[in-house]
């Protein structure tokens, strides 16, 4: 007695029967009781595939967060992203928190919810306080989108980090200084003294009046080029290097001095370059740690100085959306933290109000009453 022929896609193994056929190059297997079950299980996969209804099985990454974090950074460096040097210490407390070489699928979001909670009640290594939210939230937004690459590369399958909260931040009136303590910082700004063969320079002092007079954040001052300063024109263009946007920022007769004051070096093109050929300057912390400490200052930052520039322009009667557009903020509310600064300009506002209805009360008390 012949056996049975069987179908294509169904072969016999002993007294088993297993379905072998193909998918987008995938091979697809499935064990059978008997030859009539695989038929129809054959059937019913053809008929998924020619309807595309067939889920082909993923294979899960086994990337470590070791190399999914290499590849990330790779990735931020070759599309230009902003502070690289802070993405790369963020990313080891990422690492060391969940482990190098725990395989990214592994990671799940109990797992991201734990290190949230673990880094607010961490101390900070400069001033054995707490954790502040913000700095956190810097972390787990850069977690966030680390994973949210991974699944654009095909490694996840979904974000376990999607729908986390973060932490709400401390909105406290933001540190700036008076016109006193800015003349102070500058005077205490160190000269500098970047080759052995050069005298020394006001550096430091450059930078920060041009940050004052700008409102230029740190890395846009350390990384601007001369060809974006405009001086006979009055103004500098920025390239964003995340967007390839273009903006420009005004120049007061005070930072076009600055700029005409700073000598070029023919080995860079860097406005403020440092002691490498090719480099920007990258001494700043440093100096101006110690020229805030020489002044006697106190919570004060580079960033500060960015607030400062705002606050003043507030406080002389600016408004707040020429203000925005200086400081290129992406949204008003990050301008409406400086509204409390301006209470001489809210009160000509108020007024003026008083004046418009007194005038149209005289206009009503002129017009002649009807019987």
């Amino acid at each position: 007695m012949s056996k049975k022929k069987l179908p294509p896609g169904i072969i016999q193994r002993g007294n088993r029967w297993r379905i072998d056929t193909f998918y987008k190059g995938v091979r697809i297997r499935e064990t059978c009781a008997t030859p009539e079950m695989a038929e129809t299980n054959l059937r019913k996969v053809q008929t998924l595939i020619d309807e595309g209804r067939y889920l082909e099985k993923k294979k899960v990454s086994r990337e470590t967060l070791e190399e999914v974090s290499k590849r990330y950074l790779k990735w931020c460096e070759d599309v230009r992203q902003k502070d690289l040097r802070s993405k790369k210490q963020r990313i080891e407390v990422i690492k060391d928190k969940l482990g190098k070489d725990t395989s990214l699928s592994k990671i799940t979001r109990a797992d991201i919810e734990r290190f949230q909670a673990e880094r607010l009640s961490s101390l900070s290594g400069k001033s054995d306080c707490p954790l502040k939210p913000a700095t956190v939230n810097r972390e787990m937004a850069l977690l966030k989108h680390l994973l949210t690459k991974a699944v654009e590369w095909c490694i996840l399958e979904h974000n376990p980090a999607k729908g986390i909260k973060l932490s709400k931040e401390n909105n406290r009136r933001l540190r700036y200084l008076t016109p006193g303590e800015c003349e102070i910082l500058l005077n205490s700004c160190p000269p500098t003294r970047l080759r052995k063969k050069d005298a020394p320079m006001p550096i430091l002092r450059w930078i920060v009046d041009l940050a004052l007079n700008t409102g230029m954040r740190k890395g846009e001052v350390l990384h601007l080029k001369r060809e974006s300063v405009h001086l006979r024109e009055g103004f500098i263009e920025l390239i964003e290097q995340k967007n390839g946007e273009s903006s420009t920022i005004p120049l007061n007769a005070a930072a076009i001095s600055i700029l005409k004051a700073i000598p070029v070096r023919i080995d860079s093109p860097f406005v403020f370059p440092g002691k490498l050929p090719g480099q920007p300057f990258s001494d700043l912390k440093r100096q101006f740690d110690k020229a805030v400490q020489k002044a006697g200052l106190e919570g004060v930052t580079f960033h500060t100085l960015r607030h400062t520039t705002a606050s003043l322009l507030v406080m002389q009667g600016v408004d707040l959306t020429t203000v925005r557009d200086i400081l290129r903020h992406k949204s008003i509310e990050m301008t409406l933290r400086y509204a409390h600064l301006a209470p001489a300009h809210r009160k000509a506002a108020v007024d003026a109000l008083e004046h418009a209805l007194k005038a149209k009360e005289a206009d009503q008390a002129k017009e002649p009453k009807t019987a």
